[in-house]
Order: C-alpha cells, then structure tokens, then sequence
C-alpha cells in the first residue's frame, strides 16, 4: 500500500506532466486549427479576388455588395484569429502559472499572486480565445456561403 508521501508526490509528478502536455497540446491545437483558418479566409480572399475579374468583366454593372459581404467576412475570420491567438497565448502562460502554484501549494512552499485571481485570468482568456475561434470560423464558412451564392447568380 502507498504511503501519504507516495501518493502526494505521484499527485505533484502528475500535475508536472500536465504542465508539459498541456504546453505542447495546446501549441500544437491552436497551431493547426489557426493555420487551417489563417490559409482558407487567405486563400478565399485571394481567389476571389482574382476569379471575380475573369468571371465578371465590369463590376459596376452588377450588385457587389454579397461579394464585398464575404470579403469583409474573410478579413473579420483573419482578424479575429490574430487576436485568439495573442488570448490563447496568455491563458496558457497563465495554467503554467496557477499548475506551478498547485504544485507549490503540494509542497506546502508560498505561491505566487492569488490563485483564484489567476485561475479566473486564465479561464477568462481561455473563454476569449474560444469565442475569438469561433467567430473565425462562423466569419470563414459565411463568407464563403455569400461568396458561393453570388457566383452562382452571376454565372
């Protein structure tokens, strides 16, 4: 049977592994998902701008505006991604913090700052970072639905 000591510093070997899974699940996560992101409202933009002018020879004698909708859409999901990630940047350097000071708190060593103000820092970035994500990706697949419909009334 493990002793109390077993038991507490095994408690305080796991919460060390979260530290680094967390680190390289969260940059690998964020990295695929941003660049999935980033490339897709890059890569619409981009296109449509270049396909619209071959498709469509005069835009002024047509309705624009759905096609400059889903452009605004793409540079919003651009946007907005930037930001997720400056946000999911600091709700991880802040989980490294509040761990460290699990840990220390396991060790029965003084932590630094106050917990609970750092555990809510962390989930409020955490929640910006998600609803920042999210709003890419309504942005992306929006802009690409108006785009994909005023093709199709344009062609």
């Amino acid at each position: 049977m493990e002793s109390r000591k077993e038991i507490h510093d095994r408690y305080i070997n796991n919460l060390e592994k979260h530290i680094s899974l967390a680190k390289e699940s969260a940059r690998y996560s964020s990295d695929r998902f941003d660049i999935l992101l980033i490339s897709l409202s890059t890569s619409s933009l981009i296109l449509s701008i270049g396909f619209i002018e071959k498709i469509i020879p005069d835009l002024r004698l047509i309705d624009t505006s759905c096609l400059k909708t889903s452009w605004l859409l793409f540079v919003v999901s651009l946007i907005s991604n930037l930001f997720s990630q400056v946000t999911g940047y600091y709700s991880n350097q802040y989980d490294i913090k509040v761990t460290k000071n699990l840990i220390k708190i396991e060790r029965g060593k003084n932590i630094q700052g106050n917990q609970e103000s750092l555990e809510k820092i962390c989930s409020n970035l955490n929640l910006c970072t998600i609803i920042l994500n999210i709003l890419s990706l309504i942005c992306l697949v929006s802009g690409i639905v108006i785009l994909i419909y005023f093709i199709s009334n344009q062609i």
